[in-house]
């Protein structure tokens, strides 16, 4: 098919007129919406919410174990929309992190996000499980190694006060490069 100099040019002036149409501003009237209650989704996370002690142990590959101890706290912020929590894990090095979980409206999925004072961000989205009691957070980062990764922490509630949980860190989206793989739970302070 050939295409001729005035097709073209009527082509563009409606495609040109079509877009002018869509362009204009969108009418918000912020006097007449209002802020959503928290969704019911976010029921399942309010059992994080207090002050936990960590400990983990991370094989290193040659026989040795690393042991890493740590404390966790977990609140509720910007009207119980967002869960928040704040970490601070000690073992062959130490690190501080903060971070926010919630759903997303639009998408219909749990998201959340870290950064630790390191400077390292790691954000992603988390699936839960109600009758396993468990929660399988997917994420996209940087590792401790300041080098990109790819992780995966799995949760399981064991009881009110326990949370057994694994974390598994790769250097590739595939998840064929292991970076790392430690073990631990949470309990809470009493």
């Amino acid at each position: 098919m050939r295409i001729t100099a005035a097709t073209f040019t009527s082509a563009l002036a409606l495609g040109g007129c079509l877009l002018a149409a869509g362009c204009g501003p969108v009418e918000i009237d912020f006097a007449t919406i209002e802020k959503p209650q928290p969704a019911a989704e976010l029921a399942p996370l309010d059992c994080f919410v207090g002050d936990w002690t960590l400990e983990a142990e991370r094989s290193t590959g040659e026989g040795n174990v690393e042991k890493w101890t740590g404390t966790a706290s977990w609140k509720w912020v910007l009207g119980d929309m967002y869960l928040h929590g704040d970490l601070t894990v000690s073992g062959p090095t130490s690190f501080t992190a903060s971070g926010y979980w919630g759903w997303h409206p639009i998408k219909k999925t749990y998201i959340w996000r870290m950064i630790n004072d390191w400077g390292y961000p790691q954000e992603g989205t988390a699936t839960y499980d109600d009758e396993a009691k468990k929660w399988v957070m997917d994420y996209k980062g940087i590792g401790l190694d300041g080098t990109d990764s790819w992780g995966r922490y799995i949760l399981t509630w064991l009881d009110d006060d326990t949370i057994e949980w694994a974390y598994h860190e790769w250097a590739d989206g595939l998840k064929l490069i292991k970076k790392v793989e430690m073990l631990g739970a949470y309990k809470r302070k009493q």
